[in-house]
Formats: C-alpha cells, structure tokens, sequence
C-alpha cells in the first residue's frame, strides 16, 4: 500500500491511516474525542508554586534504577543485581512497551524507507527481537543505505557516518528534491466576440475612465468588515477589523517573553496545566495537540497559571480587547487563515476522517491505546481547521498583514504553534 505525502504529514502527530471498506458497525470514532478541545476560560486554576512543588514531590519518589543508562554506578545492589540477572530466564517472554507502537510504525513504511532506519534500530541497546526480525528491517543490519541524496553522495568517508543520521541521506528529506506537480501550459484564447465601438462608448458614458484613472480620488464605502465586533465570544463572527486589531497586538505579545526564564515560566505552566488535567480525566494522551486546535485559549491559561494575566492585559487591552476576546478572536483568526491555505489533498484527509472511511481498519489492526491515540490524532487535524466561511473570508482581506507578523514570530505565539499541516 502506497503512502500519501498527506497521510505522512498526520503521522506527525501519530496519525498512522490506511484504507478499508468493509461493512460493520465501528465502535469508536475521532469525534468521540471532540470534547477534550473546548476550553473552558472559566476554569479556576491552582496556584502554580502548588503545583511545581506538587509534581517535584511526585517524580521525586521515582526510582531511576532500572532505566536504561550507560553509567550504571559503581553501588553494589542486590536487587539489581537479581533483577538483570534474571532477565531473560523465565518462560514467556518479556514484552517491550514499545514493541506494538514500533510494529504498527514499521508496518505502514515503505520498505524503500528501512535502509535509513534499519541499521539505526539493530544499534538500539534492548530492542525486541520481533522488531529486529521484521522481513526487511533484519536485511539492513550493517548496511549503508544505497539511495543518496545527491546533496550528501559527494562526501568524502561518507559510509562512516553514524547509522543515527541514516535519515540524511533520504532523497525525499531534503526539500530541493521534492519535484512539483506538473502544471498544463497556459494559452493564451484569441477573443471570440469582435470589438464593438458602441458597446464601449456607452460603458465610457456609464462610468467615466477620469473616476479610475491614477490620482484620483477613491470612493470610500463603510461596511460591516470594517467594524469591530462588541465583547467577541467564541461563536461570534470574525470582520477584517477584528483580524487587524489582533494582527497589532503581536508585537505586544511577543515582548511579554523577553528573556528565557520567563519563557521557562510559561513551559512550565504548561506542563504542569497538562498534567493538572490528566488528573482530572481532560486529558488527550498527547495533551498538547490541544495547543494545536485552540493556539490562544490554551495561552490565556498557562499565561494565568504562571501569574501573568497582567502583562497579556497590557498587551492587548490598547486594541479593546480583554484576555478572553483576545482569545477567542486569535483562534478563530488561525483557524481560517489555516483554511485559507488548505490544499484539495489534505481536506480530502478531513473529510475521510469525518466520514469514518479508517475507523473499523483502525479498530481491527491496532490496539486500544494506539487506536485511542489514532482517533485523538484525526479530531486534532479537523478541529484544527474548523472555520465557518464568513470568518475565511474576512482574514483573506488580511492576509498579508497576518503572514508579516506571523513570520516576525516564526509562527508562534509565545510558543503556541501557528502553523499550516500541508
């Protein structure tokens, strides 16, 4: 089965899809998992000194023994001891936690991709023999792959480089090798109607050149995109005016982070804010493809935790806008600007997913935790660019504003990704 450049760029967030057209009744679907991405602005937070001494106390109790490590000590511990001596000794045997993901990972490659991760994982200290074995992956063991990309073919040695970077050496890694789609030649159309002097001495009476011509003076019309929308909420519609005033609090935002201790600060408010939500059942098993679909909302929250809700009001208050509008407006604004950049292959994606097209292949070929995490992956990819046509529209009118001041941010907002999965 061929793999789409689509399908690869879902297996980024773990989203591993496959085609299968049999009839029955599917249990589970990614819209199951469409009420972990609602944020709720009203939620009252702990206090963040709480929690890093909270989780400090938890990971703490960890025993770090049995990872895997080079340096192992020089302690003598009988328990250690008996436990790597015992190992491999017993009847069944023991199974990797890994073992499954790395099968179902290995079984949707390509096999002409093995020879740049095969001798990677034969180097693997306590990699399953299941994994090894794999017709093909077992074929690579000390071999150099033979497909170069031509930036890399010239290098002097280059059969000594270390099997971790075989992944270089894909053609299809290195974008200049990506080919484009080839396009039909434009042509110009000879005109099919003759030019007809009178038909064009009456528009020319209709609408005088003078009122078009350089210079002169544009005729001003106010309508309903250039006005801002009064206390946005979440299902209020966006106008060009909305899209431009949070467009001018960027640079704002981006000044709230300026040193690296207090962009530790709000990574650290974010990992504690995942974990406060595991606890309390809202979590995904990646929680942080929540900061995908709702980039702000999930800001306004780490930026609470961590005791600087202030700054963001300072930030964007000169605009009208609250932290919770501000919010709303910036998610909405990334949704639509994503979908104004949508292409035909990936929204054929999303409407596969929506459609339940893989959900019984996924159900029958994977199992619970990582069919669980293939659906959480889907409803990621189509909450992601879920935007009503008007609000399309009216971020199109901005666009290149937007594109400025999302590459003077390098598509992040204090961390929080904007990027486009195409």
């Amino acid at each position: 089965m061929r793999i789409t450049k689509t399908c690869f760029a879902a297996a980024v967030l773990g989203c591993l899809s496959a085609f299968s057209f049999k009839a029955a009744v599917v249990k589970a679907a990614p819209a199951d998992y469409a009420r972990y991405f609602k944020v709720d602005m009203g939620t009252p937070l702990p206090k963040f000194e709480e929690l890093r001494q909270k989780y400090a106390e938890k990971y703490a109790r960890y025993n770090r023994r049995y990872d895997y490590h080079w340096d192992i000590g020089n302690l003598f511990d009988s328990l250690f001891r008996m436990t790597i001596t015992s190992y491999g000794g017993t009847e069944k045997r023991l199974k990797n936690e890994h073992e499954d993901e790395l099968m179902d990972m290995l079984s949707v490659m390509p096999p002409e991709y093995y020879q740049y991760v095969g001798p990677y994982l034969h180097t693997v200290p306590n990699m399953p023999e299941k994994v090894l074995n794999m017709p093909g992956i077992k074929e690579t063991k000390n071999k150099f792959p033979t497909r170069i990309a031509p930036q890399l073919a010239d290098i002097e040695d280059l059969e000594f480089l270390s099997p971790y970077l075989y992944y270089l050496l894909m053609p299809e890694i290195w974008p200049e090798n990506r080919r484009d789609v080839e396009r039909p030649v434009k042509r110009k159309a000879s005109p099919k109607v003759e030019y007809n002097d009178d038909l064009y001495a009456k528009i020319k009476e209709i609408v005088p050149a003078d009122d078009f011509v350089p210079g002169a003076k544009p005729e001003v019309k106010t309508g309903a995109s250039d006005l801002r929308t009064i206390n946005p909420d979440i299902n209020s519609p966006l106008t060009g005016a909305d899209v431009a005033a949070f467009a001018r609090t960027l640079p704002k935002i981006r000044q709230i982070a300026p040193d690296t201790p207090t962009k530790a600060r709000i990574y650290s408010a974010g990992a504690f804010l995942d974990l406060w939500e595991q606890e309390n059942g809202q979590a995904l098993t990646v929680n942080m493809q929540k900061d995908l679909v709702n980039p702000c909302q999930r800001l306004v929250q780490k930026l609470r935790l961590a005791g600087m809700e202030l700054q963001l009001r300072m930030a964007v208050g000169g605009e009208g806008f609250s932290p919770e509008s501000w919010a709303y407006t910036c998610d909405k604004t990334i949704k639509a600007y994503r979908m104004g950049r949508l292409r035909s292959s990936t929204l054929a994606s999303l409407k596969a997913y929506q459609n339940g097209v893989y959900n019984q292949y996924i159900e029958e070929s994977l199992n619970s935790r990582n069919a669980k995490m293939q659906f959480e992956a889907m409803q990621t990819l189509i909450e992601m660019y879920k935007a009503p046509l008007n609000d399309i529209l009216e971020v199109r009118k901005k666009r290149d504003m937007l594109k400025k001041e999302f590459e003077a941010g390098k598509y992040r907002i204090l961390g929080q990704p904007v990027t486009v999965l195409n």
